[in-house]
C-alpha cells in the first residue's frame, strides 16, 4: 500500500486533513508528529502539502491497528472512551463513548483532556454551555453529561455537525439538550443561543482565540467561566493579552507538555 507522510502542526492540521480526503486517501492517522496518509496509487497533491514524502509498505488493517492504541482517557470525572472499551470505565467514573472517526477529538490529545478536566471543576447544574469549534462535540457532550441543562456545539466544518449529533446520541443526550450547527459565532444561532450563555468552551488555537475574544465576551453572561485550550505553550502571551484586552479576568493558565489551557472569567458589564 502506498503512504504519504507529512509533518503537521496543530494550526495546519485540519486544512492538511481536509486536503488529503479531497485527493482521495482511503485512510488516515497520526503518528510521531505525522500525518499519514493512505492511498491506492500515487496520486498529484495539492501544493499545500507536497512537502511530505511517498512510501510503499506492506498491506495492514490501518483502521485495526490504530483501534488497537487507544485506551480510556481520564479527564478528571470523565473517562473517554471508544465504544469496544466501555467496560474498562472505572467505578465512579462518567463514560463519555467516542468512535474515532474523521472529527477532531478522540480524547487523546492534552488539550480535549485538560478542557473536559476544567468542565469537570465547574458546576454545570441547570446551566447553558456553549462548545466553540465543537469538532466530534466532545466537551458539548462533556458538558451535558456534567450536568448542563443545555448544551450547543458549533463549527464551521459541516463534516463534523453529525458526528457530533451521532456522538450525542450514542452517549444518550437527548437532541433537544444538545444542539450542533454548522457556523461562527458571528452568525445567527438558534433558539436563544444568541443570548449570553452561561459557560463558553473552545478548543482553537492562540491566533483563532485572539480574533474571537471579542465575540466570547459578547456570547458569555458576565462572570461567566470561558474555558479555552489548543494553546501552544509559546504563543500564551497573545491568549492573554487578547483576554486581558476584552476585559477578562481572574485569568489563570495550566500546561501539559507543549500545550496550554486558559481559564478566565467574562467581564462584569
Amino acid at each position: 500500500m502506498l503512504v504519504y507522510s507529512l509533518p503537521g502542526t496543530f494550526e495546519t492540521r485540519e486544512a492538511h486533513l481536509d486536503l488529503l480526503w479531497e485527493a482521495g486517501a482511503t485512510g488516515l492517522e497520526e503518528r510521531a508528529g505525522l500525518i499519514r496518509a493512505y492511498f491506492d496509487t500515487e496520486t498529484e497533491l495539492p501544493a499545500e502539502i507536497r512537502d511530505g514524502q511517498w512510501q510503499d509498505e506492506a498491506e495492514q488493517d490501518w483502521l485495526a491497528a490504530f483501534k488497537a492504541t487507544l485506551r480510556p482517557v481520564r479527564a478528571g470525572r470523565i473517562t473517554i472512551v471508544p465504544p469496544w472499551l466501555r467496560a474498562e470505565v472505572e467505578a465512579g467514573q462518567v463514560p463519555l463513548i467516542i468512535e474515532p472517526g474523521m472529527a477532531f477529538g478522540t480524547g487523546h490529545h492534552a488539550t480535549t483532556r485538560m478542557a473536559v478536566e476544567a468542565l469537570g471543576e465547574l458546576d454545570l447544574a441547570g446551566l447553558r454551555v456553549l462548545d466553540v469549534g465543537t469538532g466530534s462535540g466532545v466537551l458539548a457532550i462533556a458538558g451535558a453529561l456534567l450536568g448542563a441543562e443545555q448544551v450547543l456545539g458549533v463549527d464551521i466544518d459541516p463534516i463534523t455537525i453529525p458526528i457530533a449529533v451521532e456522538n450525542a446520541q450514542d452517549n444518550g443526550v437527548p437532541e433537544g439538550r444538545a444542539v450542533f450547527v454548522q457556523g461562527t459565532l458571528g452568525d445567527e444561532l438558534p433558539g436563544d443561543w444568541n443570548e449570553p450563555s452561561d459557560v463558553l468552551v473552545a478548543n482553537l488555537y492562540a491566533e483563532l482565540h485572539d480574533l474571537l475574544a471579542g465575540d466570547y465576551a459578547a456570547h458569555l453572561r458576565p462572570g461567566g467561566p470561558l474555558v479555552l485550550t489548543g494553546i501552544l505553550t509559546g504563543k500564551l502571551a497573545l491568549v492573554r493579552a487578547a483576554l486581558e484586552r476584552e476585559g477578562f479576568t481572574a485569568v489563570q493558565v495550566r500546561e501539559d507538555g507543549e500545550w496550554a489551557l486558559v481559564t478566565a472569567t467574562a467581564p462584569q458589564s
